[in-house]
């Protein structure tokens, strides 16, 4: 409302007025539109109107039919809310009429009709016996009285008036573009481009092109693996005339047309042109798109794996430029496999760095150098991102198969994905990362089918990257170029994928035979899940992969001279792994001790990959000693600033503040993130590789979350519990001290969980059990074992 509520204005308040009864004749009218509309097509003789165009009709009657009704429903909603309006504010009138009627019969009238105060004054009889002052109070009641009840009425009404202005913007739509868009428009509009794009055809390609894009919801649906129901099908039908009509160069002239704008409105038609032919590809949207409705030099292009020259300077490049700028949407299954195979193939271009550097090919002669590296790291990287943008993409290209087992025509997994992982990305790894990044959201999940698409790609990874049969996979990734840097160190934001896609599994790789409830993975079967040496030394395998980056961003600093990064989590998310197993004993007591044998194994398989990964090192240099006392002094500082970063975030791990009875294969938000890295003094580091302080770490966490109250000098002034090392060093820094008086005052509070004879004593035992020192052959944290059992994969 413009203005405050007046006894004048309510009295011109007619809301009966309001309702206008052809509404509901208007509803009817629409309702009986969207049935002929429906209608007209079935009353056609078959005879005269048959095949695609009639299927058309068909379904251009169908969403005509189904925005009619969607307006009538609209209109019908207008008239119920007109009709409320009318009664409520009817009512309100009413109840201030009865108030001011009230008020008069207390000899109140208002000052003025004017007055939003609605002030009252007293009229006094002419023998009155009230005070001046009674009088005064009298007609300050009155005026709160009548006030409230107009206050009422104009919030009624206000409330009102933003139901009615909504019901008329949603009956004031146009209509959509499915029904503005039709196959003949795609046609006609593509043979615009035969004798070049003049600015209004350009224009007008462009309007429909948006017109046809997707909504952000349906984006992220369609992201999310769903299929989308809700295209119409004249935007579909819009897309495949239209692309099916043009020919590579006359596509690429009108990107080059919408760029050369220069201005937000042609950006967003060249986005919404790279947009469109990847939304066609994509199989989820609506039933009229997917690979074999791609254009065909377009499937020419992608069935050509082995293009070379011209193809890659005039297709390559300027389609990776197309797709790109695509707006996020991901492609459907085959288009992006595709995609990431065409990344790899030129990725596989600088592979050996010998020979004509790799990017001459695509770009002109007189390009410079560095222009040419950027055209040649943009394209593959381009079509990488594209395509990983689908995961059962990513998951096909890991396995070698699609989502309904279909195998890859003319596929070879492990060099494919050998030259995605082993190429010196100008982004540290970043896109590459993509290929397995998203199995941590996926795997982690409640959605089963999510965790089934994660368990597919995860099992790829898992047999490509540890495996040292015939070229042996995990040795190349360990030395990928001449330098013989591990693949993390030449991308360590792919080693932190890498990291990140194997944290759902921690369990399962610390115990591959443990039920389901403990891991979350029934029916996953790793390779060699049976064959308890040959698992180990696999994810011990995984473990040094990952860790073979410790350097953040690729560079050490001088806020970061150790260069320790993802090796440091690594640990830290396994420390975590293991506080999170001994919380989750106390609601399934019956796993205890295969919890503690699983923890136990786990942190073993960590530390070994983190060593492993330092071997590698020396290996490298020739096994000098100083280089093997380095990578044992390395690693020592790595396990010991990992439980480092640990002890010093409040409640023992971002991740157990709060866990409860959270499962611990689940992915949930973390408060706290990756810790930002700061190598610790000597004095001051929590862990040293010390089992003590180990154990310490997962008994603070069962304390954190058990309920049970400690000293009053545990806890800070917030009425929080400090963190393990702020207690620790309350405690002159003994940490089997501090143990044993957490354990003690658990087991006096709460002796059938935290007693001997509890769950926690079985969590012990098996953790011991766990723990006990390998035979010297199965021990990866010794040089020698490393590089015969690991490394080389030689029989034990």
């Amino acid at each position: 409302m413009s203005a405050a509520l007046t006894k004048a204005i309510m009295d011109s308040w007619k809301p009966w007025d309001l309702p206008q009864e052809h509404l509901s004749g208007l509803a009817d009218t629409l309702l009986n539109d969207s049935v002929a509309a429906e209608s007209i097509v079935d009353g056609m003789p078959t005879p005269s109107w048959n095949g695609a165009s009639r299927s058309a009709a068909n379904a251009r009657a169908s969403d005509q039919s189904a925005w009619s009704k969607k307006v009538a429903a609209n209109v019908d909603n207008l008239k119920t809310a007109l009709d409320n309006a009318a009664a409520e504010i009817d009512s309100g009138k009413t109840a201030v009429n009865g108030a001011l009627l009230g008020a008069s019969m207390q000899r109140c009238i208002l000052v003025s009709e004017s007055d939003p105060s609605w002030t009252m004054r007293y009229v006094p009889k002419e023998d009155d016996d009230l005070t001046p002052e009674q009088m005064a109070e009298k007609a300050r009641q009155m005026t709160s009285f009548v006030k409230q009840k107009a206050d009422e009425l104009a919030a009624s009404a206000a409330d009102h008036a933003a139901l009615i202005k909504t019901a008329i913007a949603n009956v004031d739509t146009i209509a959509p573009p499915g029904l503005t868009l039709s196959a003949q428009d795609g046609r006609r509009h593509a043979l615009m481009a035969e004798d070049g794009w003049t600015d209004e055809e350009a224009a007008a390609a462009g309007r429909s092109l948006r017109a046809a894009g997707l909504t952000d919801d349906q984006i992220n649906r369609l992201l999310n693996g769903e299929k989308l129901t809700d295209v119409p099908r004249g935007m579909q039908e819009y897309l495949h005339m239209f692309y099916g009509n043009l020919d590579a160069d006359e596509l690429f002239s009108l990107k080059s047309k919408f760029d050369g704008m220069h201005t937000p409105t042609g950006d967003s038609w060249s986005r919404a042109l790279g947009q469109g032919l990847v939304t066609l590809s994509n199989e989820n949207v609506g039933n009229n798109t997917g690979y074999e409705y791609l254009p065909g030099w377009v499937q020419d292009w992608v069935e050509n794996r082995a293009s070379d020259g011209a193809p890659l300077r005039y297709q390559d490049v300027p389609l990776a430029g197309l797709l790109g700028n695509s707006g996020g949407v991901p492609p459907g299954e085959k288009f992006g496999t595709e995609l990431i195979r065409r990344s790899s193939a030129g990725a596989s271009r600088d592979i050996g760095g010998e020979g004509q550097r790799p990017e001459v090919a695509y770009g002109a002669f007189d390009t410079e150098p560095d222009e040419l590296k950027r055209i040649y790291e943009s394209t593959i990287r381009q079509f990488l991102e594209v395509g990983t943008r689908n995961h059962e993409s990513a998951a096909a290209i890991l396995t070698g198969e699609y989502a309904d087992g279909t195998k890859l025509a003319e596929y070879e997994r492990d060099q494919t994905v050998s030259h995605l992982m082993g190429h010196d990305w100008s982004d540290h790894g970043d896109t590459a990362g993509n290929l397995v990044d998203w199995i941590h959201d996926y795997g982690g999940s409640t959605d089963p089918d999510k965790v089934k698409i994660a368990d597919r790609a995860f099992s790829g990874l898992w047999d490509y990257a540890t495996s040292t049969d015939g070229d042996n996979n995990f040795k190349q990734l360990m030395n990928t170029n001449s330098d013989g840097d591990a693949a993390g160190k030449i991308n360590p934001l792919l080693a932190d994928a890498l990291r990140q896609a194997s944290l759902p599994y921690l369990n399962y790789l610390g115990n591959p035979e443990g039920t389901p409830a403990m891991h979350g993975h029934p029916g996953l079967e790793l390779t060699d899940f049976q064959d308890k040496h040959a698992f180990e030394a696999r994810a011990t395998r995984l473990f040094a992969l990952i860790a073979s980056d410790d350097s953040p961003n690729g560079a050490i600093s001088d806020a970061n001279p150790d260069g320790l990064n993802t090796a440091t989590q690594l640990y830290r998310d396994i420390l975590e792994q293991t506080n999170k197993n001994s919380v989750w004993v106390s609601s399934h007591p019956e796993l205890a001790q295969s919890l503690g044998s699983t923890s136990a194994e786990l942190l073993e398989r960590g530390r070994a990959g983190i060593y492993g990964a330092q071997f590698d090192l020396a290996v490298d240099e020739n096994e000098k000693a100083t280089s093997s006392q380095a990578a044992e002094s390395q690693t020592e500082k790595i396990l010991s600033s990992a439980s480092y970063l640990l002890s010093v975030t409040p409640h023992g791990t971002a991740a157990s503040v709060g866990i409860g009875a959270a499962a611990p294969w689940l992915i949930t938000s973390d408060p706290a993130g990756d810790v930002p890295f700061r190598p610790p003094s000597g004095d001051e580091a929590f862990g040293s590789d010390d089992p003590t302080r180990v154990r310490l770490s997962s008994t603070y966490t069962m304390f954190a979350n058990s309920g049970v109250e400690g000293p009053e000098e545990w806890y800070g002034a917030d009425g929080n519990l400090k963190s393990v090392e702020a207690i620790l060093e309350q405690s002159d820094g003994d940490a089997s001290q501090l143990d044993q008086a957490i354990r003690t005052m658990l087991r006096t509070q709460n002796p059938e969980l935290y007693g001997a004879d509890g769950p926690i004593g079985y969590w012990d035992a098996g953790f011991n059990e766990g723990a006990k020192d390998e035979d010297l052959q199965y021990n990866a944290t010794n040089m020698n074992t490393y590089k015969d059992w690991v490394l080389k994969g030689d029989e034990r």
